[in-house]
């Protein structure tokens, strides 16, 4: 028996989206509970009695996968594309219908770790910026840097109106030497590196997340990836442990 649950809840643990996602779903009443529109985020619905459909598409329980991939550099972090080939297309055919999407993004250019699931609350948990889970990024740039850039990016950079501040830059012993720098953020806004560097004159030639949390980038080569079970995923992001 399965217990009951509050729709937005039940959508997330179905992989169809977050909870925040689920609330505006239903706001826009496009989910039914047993054909009947539902308006209330916080209905509570019985899963081994009520039918939920979304957008007409009927949405059940199903198994929750937990994928670490090596995103490549020129494929997109959506479940389809016309143009461009996804990360989903990076998959075997048997993983394509169970609902994955990215636990956030990496921007078409841009490689390294992600993680992908159909498991809405596990999603919203590592996205929540109260779970404090930090992402690190190795960059290559087109000129070499010096001490100055390093402390003008600690100080932060105006993106989107507000002062957006790392929580650590570093530069890095890689060659090319003087153009490898180590940034962590505390949070993902859409190519905010990119942004940091261009407004200093920079370029950007290589972007790669080479950690969340804990979890680090070691093994997986481009295109690779792991499953992995929800706890252990958790334990390495939590604790420690590389991929």
């Amino acid at each position: 028996m399965t217990e009951k649950q509050r729709i937005n809840r039940f959508l997330a643990s179905c992989g169809v989206c977050s909870r925040r996602k689920a609330d505006l779903l239903v706001r826009e009443g496009r989910v039914t509970v047993n054909g009947e529109t539902c308006v209330d985020p916080s209905r509570v619905i019985d899963p081994d009695r009520d039918t939920v459909s979304v957008d007409g598409e009927i949405v059940a329980l199903q198994e929750k996968l937990y994928l670490v991939l090596n995103k490549p550099k020129g494929c997109v972090c959506s479940v389809s594309d016309r143009f461009t080939r996804t990360i989903l297309e990076l998959l075997p055919p048997d993983y394509r219908a169970k609902g994955l999407y990215p636990v956030g993004r990496l921007d078409k250019e841009s490689e390294g770790l992600l993680i992908l699931t159909n498991d809405g609350a596990l999603a919203q948990r590592i996205l929540h910026p109260g779970q404090h889970v930090l992402k690190t990024y190795q960059v290559l740039l087109d000129t070499a840097v010096s001490v100055d850039f390093i402390y003008s990016l600690s100080r932060g950079t105006g993106i989107a109106g507000r002062l957006v501040t790392p929580v650590e830059v570093a530069l890095m012993e890689k060659t090319p030497k003087g153009r490898w720098v180590s940034i962590t953020l505390s949070e993902g806004l859409k190519r905010e590196i990119r942004v940091m560097a261009s407004t200093r004159g920079f370029g950007v030639e290589r972007l790669v997340r080479t950690r969340i949390g804990q979890l680090g980038l070691k093994r997986l080569k481009p295109e690779e990836f792991v499953s992995l079970d929800r706890e252990t995923l958790l334990d390495m992001i939590i604790h420690g442990g590389a991929v």
